[in-house]
């Protein structure tokens, strides 16, 4: 299967992968010091928001270019088969959403951890939305 027979959709949701997965890396490597007990500092929100204008930079980049290529694609109004692929892809990444972060309040509350890690929910957002794309191209491709 080669990127040209893919549609639209089925493209961006690759291009939300490819950068998701970039956020997800650069996010970890900021927070591996601190977990990996290599450095005693408390951590930094400001390499966070730098991930996030790289994102969105390579977001705009990224789906600039496959719209120009695609404009008439990129213009079309979604079909029925697509907005079922887009619930159900939805339904699974809320459920591991929910999970998580229900999992960690309760972990948190047991261990008696005094805060919310901010790095924490937003790796888990992240991971959320890679499941996200990730099921929306498998559908896609599967068919519903």
């Amino acid at each position: 299967m080669s990127l040209t027979q893919l549609s639209f959709r089925e493209k961006s949701a690759i291009i939300h992968l490819i950068t998701l997965t970039i956020l997800l890396a650069f996010t970890l490597s900021i927070i591996w010091p601190f977990f990996s007990g290599y450095e005693e500092s408390i951590l930094n929100v400001k390499p966070l928001w730098v991930a996030i204008i790289l994102f969105i930079l390579l977001e705009i980049i990224g789906h600039s270019i496959v719209a120009a290529r695609n404009s008439k694609e990129a213009n079309a109004e979604a079909d029925e088969r697509e907005k079922l692929i887009v619930l159900k892809s939805h339904f699974y990444a809320s459920h591991v959403l929910a999970f998580i972060l229900i999992g960690y309040t309760a972990f948190s509350m047991l261990f008696q951890i005094p805060f919310l890690s901010i790095y924490f929910v937003f790796i888990t957002f992240v991971v959320a939305e890679i499941i996200n794309q990730s099921s929306l191209l498998i559908l896609s491709r599967r068919g519903v």
